[in-house]
C-alpha cells in the first residue's frame, strides 16, 4: 500500500512524479525525509523579518505549531561559520514528527563538513529495529 507521493529529482530539482496519468506513489519514507529536511521551516530569529522563509503548505496546516521542513537553510545558506551540531539539531527537529506520529521510534543524524559540502547521514529506526532505513544527503555550500 502506497503511503506517500513519489518525488522525482531531475538536474538537482525535485518535482512530483507522474505515472499513468496520476501522481506516482511510493511505499517508502523518501518524500517525507526530503520535505522534512530540505523544505524551509520559518525562522523567528533572523536580522531581517522578510527573510524568515517558510514553506507555503504551512498556511494550510491543521496542527497548531507544526511547520513543514527544517532550519537547515539557516545553518548552511545563511551561516557565516558552518556548525555541524546545529545542522544535526535542525535535521532532527525537522524529522521529529515521524517520531511523534509513531512512524519511527528514533533518528540518528550525523553531519560532517568537507570543503564546500555538508554530508548528512540519517538513520531512521523503527520500533522493532529490524527494518531501519539509512539516508545519505548532502548540501552544497
Amino acid at each position: 500500500m502506497a503511503i506517500d507521493f513519489k518525488l522525482n529529482q531531475d538536474k538537482g530539482y525535485f518535482d512530483i512524479d507522474i505515472e499513468n496519468g496520476d501522481f506516482a506513489k511510493t511505499d517508502s519514507l523518501d518524500t517525507a525525509v526530503y520535505m522534512s529536511v530540505f523544505c524551509d521551516k520559518r525562522a523567528n530569529a533572523v536580522s531581517e523579518p522578510t527573510l524568515r522563509r517558510g514553506h507555503f503548505t504551512n498556511q494550510f496546516s491543521r496542527v497548531s505549531g507544526y511547520e513543514v521542513g527544517s532550519l537547515l537553510w539557516l545553518h548552511t545558506n545563511q551561516a557565516k561559520n558552518i556548525n555541524t551540531s546545529l545542522i544535526e539539531s535542525a535535521v532532527k527537529d525537522g524529522l521529529r514528527w515521524l517520531i511523534d506520529d509513531e512512524i519511527i521510534s528514533k533518528t540518528n543524524v550525523k553531519a560532517t563538513k568537507s570543503n564546500t559540502q555538508v554530508n548528512i547521514e540519517i538513520d531512521l529506526i523503527n520500533k522493532f529495529q529490524s527494518n531501519s532505513k539509512y539516508y545519505n544527503l548532502f548540501v552544497n555550500l
